[in-house]
């Protein structure tokens, strides 16, 4: 196939609904559950008192209104996973944003691969973090004041990294550990191979479905993995997806081997794949504070190597996603031809 290295989806707008006016705000509130708490984001009219969340010394948070009412209804619902060892604030930016569009999401922290609190052996069980996401699904679904707002028809799930796989797991790929270690070989170089044999990944263990029929589309930020999914259920996957990744080369996160793999693997009728001109792996995470780079030290690499402006990769990003999260199965402008 070949690849366009484009930024902006151009899609005809087939799903109407689920819109905030400029003049709505970010809700927030947490409902808890066994695995912890989930921070739900919503469009509210109302506009006090402000409170920021997701904010440290590191990255810059986003003003929100707690405990607000939730204004409108029939709101799509985006479901959001972070990638390995990171945290439900990771995408906070991206939550905010899509509040504001007029989208409830939710995100969490996944239990054994999130930041301080990692199971040394968290590729044994796989099925994890994909019965995770459908367990928050269940609960939103359930909620006496979500349900009525929400639009079971319009829910969508986006993975960052480690939470891209998850994401396909979901839409209905097939993890086989044997694929992914056969690709890997003895390389040491690539993240994803050295992440995964960490974690305990091995040979003999069983291929992993996860499917949820209720996901309707998903978005992958810069996935690792695409190697570990057998072709055939690559090709069965219905639902539209839309692939955005870095487009600045890593070493660690070959382009050619990760990215690229994934245009070429996912089914061309249902899929869009983009490059997103000058952002790293972490260009997907909030945006840095002025000052972060010496704070963080040996992680400063998380805030370093884009050639634009992360707030500015931001809006691009957050425009692209809306854009085709809008445009549902109307997938009129490929981004990958024959």
């Amino acid at each position: 196939m070949h690849l366009f290295a484009l930024l902006f989806v151009v899609l005809i707008a087939g799903w109407g609904g689920g819109s905030a006016s400029a003049s709505e705000e970010t809700g927030f509130r947490q409902i808890v559950l066994a695995d912890g708490p989930v921070m739900v984001w919503y469009p509210t009219a109302q506009d006090a008192p402000v409170t920021m969340v997701a904010d440290n010394k590191a990255f810059f948070g986003v003003d929100v209104i707690r405990d607000a009412p939730v204004s409108g209804a029939n709101h799509p619902l985006v479901i959001l996973s972070h990638g390995y060892s990171g945290l439900w604030r990771n995408q906070a930016w991206l939550a905010g944003y899509l509040a504001r569009a007029g989208y409830v999401v939710a995100s969490f922290n996944h239990v054994g691969t999130s930041f301080g609190s990692m199971d040394p052996s968290w590729a044994k069980d796989l099925h994890r973090r994909p019965a995770q996401v459908s367990r928050v699904l269940d609960a939103l679904l359930a909620d006496e004041d979500l349900a009525p707002v929400i639009n079971a028809e319009r829910i969508s799930v986006i993975g960052h990294s480690l939470g891209g796989s998850t994401a396909l797991l979901v839409a209905g790929g097939v993890f086989d550990p044997a694929r992914l270690l056969d690709a890997c070989g003895d390389d040491s170089r690539k993240l994803v191979c050295t992440v995964y044999r960490k974690g305990g990944l091995s040979r003999d263990m069983a291929s992993v479905s996860a499917a949820d029929p209720r996901v309707a589309s998903i978005v992958l930020l810069d996935m690792e993995g695409i190697r570990a999914f057998t072709p055939e259920s690559l090709k069965g996957i219905g639902i539209p997806v839309l692939a955005l990744v870095s487009g600045v080369e890593d070493p660690a996160l070959p382009l050619g081997w990760e990215g690229r793999e994934q245009a070429a693997l996912l089914p061309a009728a249902t899929s869009r794949y983009a490059e997103v001109i000058g952002s790293t792996h972490f260009s997907f995470m909030s945006q840095c504070k002025p000052g972060a780079v010496e704070l963080l030290e040996e992680d400063a690499y998380v805030c370093q190597g884009e050639t634009a402006p992360r707030e500015q990769l931001h809006r691009r990003i957050a425009e692209t996603i809306v854009t085709f999260l809008t445009a549902g199965k109307q997938l009129v402008s490929a981004l990958q031809v024959p």
